[in-house]
């Protein structure tokens, strides 16, 4: 297990925070129901790119930066990249700029807690009426 939620966390489907797939499955599921959800690479962060490793001298790495750590890296442009470190050695380092969940099968579990109609739908406004 990577993360867990002990709290409840709102999902507006649609909206877009959540993978799309994972959104979809929600849909038509109701309260006490728990949906497991497979997402195969292509529909979160791709497939794990050999391209993306490098070697950079080593002191472009922070101070005491160890294997396995996760390190931002500046490029030409001044932008920061999050990257992995894989190996060091005295000269060099050898980092992957693949996310680390690249080329991985994610599961998630979801238990539906409560379901909501979209605000302003015609659900809404009879309950609201006392069911008109």
């Amino acid at each position: 297990m990577i993360d867990s939620s002990s709290k409840p966390v709102s999902v507006v489907i649609g909206e877009g925070k959540f993978f799309k797939a994972v959104e979809e499955a929600l849909i038509g599921h109701r309260p006490g129901e728990r949906v497991i959800v497979l997402l195969p690479p292509e529909e979160h962060y791709g497939p794990y790119d050999p391209k993306k490793l490098q070697v950079v001298p080593a002191e472009r790495l922070p101070a005491e930066t160890n294997p396995g750590q996760v390190i931002h890296l500046q490029d030409e442009m001044g932008i920061l990249h999050p990257a992995i470190v894989r190996r060091i050695d005295p000269e060099m380092a050898l980092v992957d700029f693949n996310h680390p969940f690249a080329g991985k099968l994610l599961r998630f579990e979801v238990e539906i807690l409560d379901v909501k109609p979209p605000e302003g739908t015609q659900v809404e406004k009879s309950e609201m009426q006392g069911g008109e």
